[in-house]
């Protein structure tokens, strides 16, 4: 009975697992954004020193995702560091930003982060047993036996990020999108998951050569 329920919930586990997925919830592009809006690319994720991991997952994936596409983009921590921009005014990061030869800048965001207790119910399985036969009613004679598995709590986590990407002359915002990732299971998954649908539906938009 221990190992059936042991194996039952082993394959739910890596059923949640698999479903684990990042969706794009909401996205916006600017009129005048035509394709080649697109320069040099630095991604700065905008979160507290509690998410300094997940920033620079972001940063860094999203910069490959766009490397991939032919976009040259750099992770703003890899260049200006942790506290880079700590005690610049906006005018000063824009300057500084655009003296190194960036064109745009692509900002994320964590919005929200959620998490939801979901109980599973037990189930009961029914399996037939064949114990003898019967000439007389030439039939076999069956017993079932009934095993049940009884039910669980699992804690689902999911995150909203916002991604934004500015032009760095005007200040113009170009594009932006918003995703929801459900129980990544690590910063590096969650941030891969949003910079594929983040570059892919900028991509799509068209300011991104297919």
């Amino acid at each position: 009975m221990k190992r059936i329920n042991l194996l039952v919930m082993v394959a739910a586990a890596m059923l949640l697992a698999s479903c684990s997925s990042t969706q794009l919830v909401s996205s916006w592009k600017a009129p005048e954004a035509q394709q080649g809006s697109i320069g040099n690319v630095l991604v700065l994720g905008m979160m507290g020193p509690k998410n300094l991991e997940l920033r620079e997952n972001l940063e860094r994936q999203i910069a490959i995702e766009l490397q991939n596409k032919g976009i040259k983009a750099t992770s703003a921590t890899d260049v200006f560091g942790p506290k880079g921009f700590k005690g610049l005014t906006e005018e000063q990061v824009n300057d500084k930003v655009r003296s190194l030869g960036y064109s745009s800048v692509m900002i994320v965001s964590l919005v929200d982060r959620e998490k939801e207790r979901v109980h599973t119910p037990g189930t009961m399985y029914t399996t037939p047993r064949v114990v003898g036969y019967s000439r007389y009613y030439r039939r076999y004679m069956v017993v079932y036996e009934q095993t049940y598995t009884p039910g669980y709590y699992t804690t689902n986590t999911s995150y909203v990020l916002q991604s934004e990407l500015y032009s760095v002359g005007r200040n113009d915002l170009l594009y932006s999108g918003q995703t929801r990732s459900y129980d990544p299971g690590s910063k590096a998954s969650l941030a891969k998951g949003v910079a594929k649908a983040i570059v892919a539906d900028i991509q799509k938009k068209g300011l991104i050569a297919m």
